[in-house]
């Protein structure tokens, strides 16, 4: 079952340099959040800090009602990183189920997630036996496998080609829609995170502060052709003047 996140006046400081700028936000059970902004501007300090792999300087970070910590140690949390997290001496499959057991849940069958992410026939290579798309579709397939309550997720389809970035997109809009799950999503890709998400947090230059929040007034999951329209383009269009001022979004 998702869960709710409540983030309360969250900062975060390296050295002299405040990254992340006093952030609260309540973000319900199963809705899909994506972040959005320029580089260096706090998305994935506040994902990991959600993630409980970074401390916050100031604030804090509750799932479920309870701290960040916990709901790490609950395996509540499943987290997509920019480079996958594959134990390299493990096959595919192997992983996927290594996951599965170590949060003591099966979720979704470990053959069946690596045939919907196109690896059957790939399950018992090793790491350097695949390509980085494939590594990253591992990495996708051993987060959600133990159908954790929230998923956060960073950049998490940066490696894939944009054909298999559009399908690993369709299958997660569907699934979520049948097993609902809080998710946190930073990406630099406008119509991928309005093609997902409920809202669009958009962040400013360092430090990282929320602008303005974005809604996708359209429900999930959604067609392949909402990217025609009207509201897709109103949407995309609002968010680039929001990131790159009036005269780039015209």
């Amino acid at each position: 079952m998702a869960a709710p996140i409540s983030i309360r006046g969250v900062s975060r400081r390296f050295g002299d340099r405040l990254a992340l700028d006093r952030t609260t936000l309540d973000i319900a059970a199963g809705e899909f959040v994506a972040l959005i902004g320029p580089s260096g501007c706090g998305k994935t300090t506040l994902l990991r800090i959600v993630a409980d792999l970074e401390t916050p300087s100031e604030g804090e970070v509750r799932i479920g009602g309870v701290p960040a910590s916990q709901a790490r140690r609950n395996r509540s949390l499943g987290l997509v990183s920019q480079r996958p997290a594959v134990l390299p001496w493990k096959a595919a499959l192997a992983d996927i189920r290594f996951t599965q057991r170590i949060a003591g849940r099966t979720g979704f069958p470990a053959e069946d997630l690596l045939r919907d992410f196109g690896l059957a026939g790939h399950e018992g290579k090793r790491p350097r036996e695949l390509s980085g798309g494939m590594l990253q579709r591992v990495n996708l397939a051993s987060a959600i496998a133990h159908d954790p309550a929230v998923l956060l997720m960073d950049e998490p389809f940066s490696a894939l080609d944009e054909m298999k970035r559009e399908e690993i997109g369709a299958w997660f809009d569907r699934e979520l829609a049948a097993r609902p799950k809080t998710v946190l999503f930073v990406t630099h890709h406008i119509e991928e995170a309005i093609l997902l998400a409920d809202c669009i947090l958009v962040f400013s230059p360092s430090p990282g502060r929320v602008t303005e929040i974005v809604p996708v007034p359209i429900p999930r999951p959604r067609p392949a052709s909402f990217r025609r329209d009207p509201v897709f383009l109103e949407t995309a269009a609002r968010v680039r003047r929001l990131l790159f001022g009036a005269e780039i979004a015209a």
